[in-house]
């Protein structure tokens, strides 16, 4: 990942871009030749296979990977923020921390005052439901209430860019449902960039400007496909006939790829 001039109407480019993990018995390409552009403030949801590189593809945006050839770059365009934040699905929060201090992290790491760090991450950890929990530490917390810590750390420091993986895998489906709901009305307030990895087409459609679909690995860009669905947008619309016409027109696209991945039909 690197930070460029791209095109202003550019904040994440993809440019051919292979990724190959040393593995035994032989080498394992993860993506091979995957390029995408995504615009500033656009939501993108990611959806394909397991092991399709979709997780890939979230590391090296955020540079935790390096891509084995081609390249990724990113566009910042308000350099007093934080370019981007990352939220993992497997909950990734310090269990030394109380749940305010697991939010109020990243706002220490960026020099923000005791006081205002505290205010923002009690804001934060009301907007994902845990007020009341700012003293706990995660080993008292379940694995939803832990993942909501992580999506409050990771909001609370008002990144350009946000990087979801699987965020609401963990939770039970009422609670997902609710936070997909505030999700939606957060991103409203701000339009940040977003690139949101999912296994769910109900919540790729719900949330999403664009679906974006991988093929099986080694991942590749299948198809990209616009939501009609304007904005605002709330849950309600999974209700109409045309929603229940894109999910199908997805699966239909995506089952032959799960099937690919899984050596059966799906």
């Amino acid at each position: 990942m690197s930070e460029a001039q791209l095109p202003s109407e550019v904040a994440i480019r993809a440019r051919d871009v292979t990724r190959t993990f040393r593995a035994r018995p032989a080498p394992v390409t993860a993506l091979d030749g995957f390029s995408l552009d995504i615009r500033p403030g656009e939501f993108v949801c990611i959806v394909g296979p397991s092991g399709c590189g979709k997780s890939t593809f979230m590391r090296l945006v955020a540079g935790l990977l390096r891509p084995s050839s081609g390249r990724i770059e990113l566009s910042q365009f308000r350099p007093e923020r934080p370019l981007c934040a990352t939220v993992f699905q497997d909950y990734s929060v310090f269990p030394w921390r109380t749940v305010e201090g697991n939010v109020r992290f990243g706002l220490e790491c960026l020099g923000v005052d005791h006081r205002t760090a505290t205010e923002r991450a009690r804001h934060w950890i009301s907007r994902v439901g845990l007020a009341g929990f700012e003293s706990a530490y995660p080993a008292a917390l379940s694995g939803g209430m832990k993942q909501r810590v992580a999506l409050a750390r990771a909001l609370v420091v008002d990144s350009e860019v946000l990087l979801m993986d699987e965020p609401f895998a963990a939770l039970d489906a009422q609670l997902r449902m609710l936070l997909q709901e505030e999700l939606l009305r957060i991103w409203e307030q701000d339009r940040r960039t977003v690139v949101f990895i999912t296994h769910s087409l109900d919540e790729a459609i719900l949330l999403g400007d664009r679906v974006v679909l991988m093929t099986a690995r080694p991942g590749r860009l299948k198809a990209d496909i616009p939501v009609p669905f304007g904005r605002p947008r709330t849950a309600d619309v999974r209700g109409s006939s045309e929603f229940a016409a894109l999910e199908q027109r997805i699966w239909e696209a995506l089952r032959e790829e799960v099937e690919a991945s899984t050596g059966r039909p799906a």
